[in-house]
């Protein structure tokens, strides 16, 4: 009796787990999301390959991909697959970026709602595999507050750009950063990763265009806009141009 009574649990246990599986592979095909499809030559060899972007759906955030994967196949055969970490409203670019005659991928997407605060990636395919790629960088930066309401930022090798902040210079002295213009404590500047990073041209070339923050004490104290054009030079990248822009406190 209790043979049979432990197979008729068994029984039931692996029944409800398939049930317990199967609802969940259906509820993940529910918030799987197919982004993008689109054939292309990826890999120079003169056949196009299909490229899908995928993403599941969170069930807490709108319009927020909790997992993004990227496939690429080549007619019947098993796709390769690269995993993105999520985000919100992401998109995917055929580009060629470094003019080798076959597209990159592209990808931005929001790690905010907003767009506040963006991811970029480049991802390249040889046939055998998806490969993540570098996006540009810049060089060493240092940066300091000065004496009298001021600030420096060195850009290893470029240029030194300094900044005159006397227009905050109330919102300093009340927050301690400063006592009379006397600098109390060394502090750096806040330089943000890419804010933006799009596809353009420079001398009849693709190239990126770049942007980032150069703040203060905080994010919310923005100084200025750091600007830079960037080609692809092989596996490296090339800067072609650099700009900063300041950004005027009485102007907000």
């Amino acid at each position: 009796m209790r043979k049979e009574l432990l197979f008729a649990f068994a029984a039931f246990f692996f029944m409800s787990l398939n049930a317990i599986t199967g609802a969940y592979a259906l509820e993940n095909e529910d918030h799987e999301k197919n982004l993008l499809q689109e054939q292309k030559d990826l890999n120079g060899d003169g056949k196009p390959e299909t490229l899908t972007l995928k993403g599941i759906l969170s069930e807490e955030e709108n319009d927020f991909y909790t997992k993004l994967t990227i496939q690429v196949s080549e007619g019947n055969e098993q796709k390769l697959e690269q995993e993105v970490d999520g985000g919100f409203n992401p998109q995917l670019k055929l580009v060629d970026i470094d003019s080798d005659g076959t597209d990159e991928m592209f990808l931005t997407l929001f790690e905010t709602e907003s767009g506040s605060k963006k991811r970029f990636a480049i991802y390249d395919y040889d046939g055998y595999k998806i490969k993540e790629t570098a996006i540009p960088e810049l060089p060493v930066m240092t940066s300091s507050f000065m004496e009298d309401y001021k600030a420096e930022l060195e850009i290893e090798g470029i240029k030194t750009y300094n900044f005159d902040l006397y227009e905050r210079k109330d919102t300093y002295e009340q927050l301690g950063l400063y006592q009379n213009g006397h600098l109390n404590e060394s502090t750096e500047l806040i330089i943000s990763p890419f804010t933006q990073l799009k596809t353009s041209s420079y001398k009849q070339k693709l190239a990126l265009e770049g942007k980032q923050i150069i703040s203060g004490i905080a994010s919310v104290d923005k100084i200025a806009y750091l600007e830079t054009v960037w080609t692809s030079k092989g596996d490296s990248w090339k800067l072609e141009k650099i700009k900063v822009k300041e950004i005027s406190k009485k102007g907000k």
